[in-house]
């Protein structure tokens, strides 16, 4: 969950092919991915703020991952930009309650070391790397 946004970058030029659009408009994937995380987390936490956490959390991998299957099965670039929307504001949400558990789990003494980390700074780079010989959708079969 913490590549998504990022990793697509690197597989513009084949997503664009596969889509029918230009290399420039298969970008707006990462920024509509972007403006879904902006939106979608205030928006989810105070959306889910009365659900149970445990539920919140699931019900937001599940969409994650139902929203990056469609992304990876659709042939379509509308549909797939819809679950990149769809897949940001279940990561929002996934990351507005993980935060609140985290640093709750942890304690007054260190909620910061209980969301920090390290980073990979090869999020785009992983991208082709990551697809393989199989395409940039890899829930297709090679």
């Amino acid at each position: 969950m913490g590549t998504t946004e990022f990793v697509i970058a690197g597989l513009l030029p084949e997503m664009a092919a596969d889509l029918n659009v230009s290399v420039s408009h298969a970008g707006l994937l990462v920024t509509a991915f972007a403006v879904g995380m902006i939106v979608g987390g205030p928006a989810m936490a105070l959306a889910t703020l009365r659900l149970p956490q445990r539920h919140t959390l699931i019900g937001a991998l599940a969409v994650f991952a139902l929203g990056h299957a469609v992304a990876a099965l659709s042939p379509f670039f509308t549909v797939v930009l819809t679950a990149r929307v769809v897949t940001a504001l279940a990561t929002g949400a996934f990351w507005a309650v993980g935060f609140v558990i985290a640093t709750t789990t942890a304690g007054p003494a260190r909620p910061t070391r209980a969301v920090g980390g390290p980073r990979s700074p090869s999020g785009p780079r992983s991208g082709p790397f990551a697809r393989g010989g199989c395409g940039w959708p890899s829930a297709r079969p090679c």
